[in-house]
C-alpha cells in the first residue's frame, strides 16, 4: 500500500521540479514522469525526504528530456475536428479520416477510416461512432491478445483473477493485489508490439507489486527489448 506524502520540489539550475512522493515496500527508489508531465516518486519505506531529493535533482537532466517530450507531443496532438483529411491511429499505423453524409457507420477501408454520419456538422456524433468503434475493436483486440500470454501466469504460477478493459486516466494499464488486470482502451491505438509489453509489465506487477530488480528481471524474461519498446509507446 502506497501512502501519499505532501508536495515536494527540489531547485535545478533555473528549473522548480515538483513531484509528489509516496512511501512503498520496494527497496529502491523510482521516478516516473507521466504524459501530463507530472513526477511521481516511489520510495521505500523510511526513506528520508532529503536524501529522496538528491536523488531527484541527480535525475533532472533525465526528468525534464521527458517533460520536453512529452510537451512536444501535446503540441502535435491538436483538438479533433472530425473532418475529411484528419489523421487517426489504429494499431500504430495512420489513417486519413474520411466523414461522409448517410446512415451511420464507421469502417476501415485502405488508408481510410470512413464515417459515415447523417450530421457531419455535428461534431459530438461523430465523436461517439468513431470512440465506440475504437471501443469495441478495443474488446476483441486487447482480449485476443492477453490470450496470447496467457501461458506466463501458469508458467510462472502467478494468481489471476480477471481482465477488464475500461478508460484508466493517464495510465496504459493497472492491476491489483487481487489479481485483476485493467488495460486502457485507447491501446488500440498503439503498435501490437506496445499492447503486448503493457500486458506483460501487468502480468508482471501481479507476482511483482512495484518496480524491484526482480519485477524487472522478470519482465525482460520476457521482452528483451522492454526498453526500446517503451519508448515507442511513449510516443502515443
Amino acid at each position: 500500500m502506497e501512502e501519499f506524502i505532501q508536495d515536494s520540489e527540489v531547485q535545478y539550475g533555473t528549473t522548480t521540479i515538483k513531484y509528489k512522493v509516496h512511501f512503498s515496500t520496494r527497496k529502491t527508489l523510482g521516478i516516473e514522469v507521466h504524459p501530463d508531465q507530472t513526477i511521481k516518486v516511489v520510495a521505500p519505506n523510511g526513506a528520508s525526504l532529503k536524501r529522496i531529493a538528491e536523488k531527484v535533482e541527480n535525475k533532472a537532466p533525465w526528468i525534464q528530456k521527458q517533460v520536453r517530450k512529452f510537451k512536444k507531443i501535446e503540441k502535435l496532438e491538436p483538438a479533433k475536428e472530425y473532418v475529411s483529411g484528419e489523421n487517426v491511429f489504429y494499431l500504430g499505423r495512420q489513417y486519413r479520416l474520411k466523414v461522409i453524409k448517410g446512415a451511420q457507420s464507421v469502417k476501415l477501408i485502405g488508408k481510410y477510416l470512413k464515417l459515415t454520419t447523417p450530421d457531419k456538422e455535428d461534431k459530438r456524433l461523430s465523436s461517439d461512432l468513431i470512440n465506440k468503434w475504437y471501443s469495441d475493436h478495443a474488446q476483441i483486440k486487447l482480449n485476443e491478445r492477453f490470450e496470447k500470454y496467457n501461458y506466463i501466469l501458469k508458467q510462472e504460477k502467478i494468481k489471476f483473477n480477471k481482465l477488464q478493459i475500461k478508460s484508466i486516466n493517464k495510465r496504459w494499464g493497472s492491476c491489483t493485489k487481487l489479481g485483476t488486470i485493467t488495460l486502457n482502451p485507447e491501446l488500440i491505438k498503439v503498435p501490437v508490439n506496445c499492447i503486448d509489453y503493457v500486458i506483460i509489465h501487468e502480468i508482471c506487477h501481479l507476482k511483482y507489486l512495484n518496480h524491484s530488480p526482480k519485477f524487472f528481471r522478470l519482465l525482460e524474461k520476457y521482452i528483451p527489448n522492454w526498453r526500446s519498446v517503451q519508448e515507442k509507446l511513449n510516443m502515443f
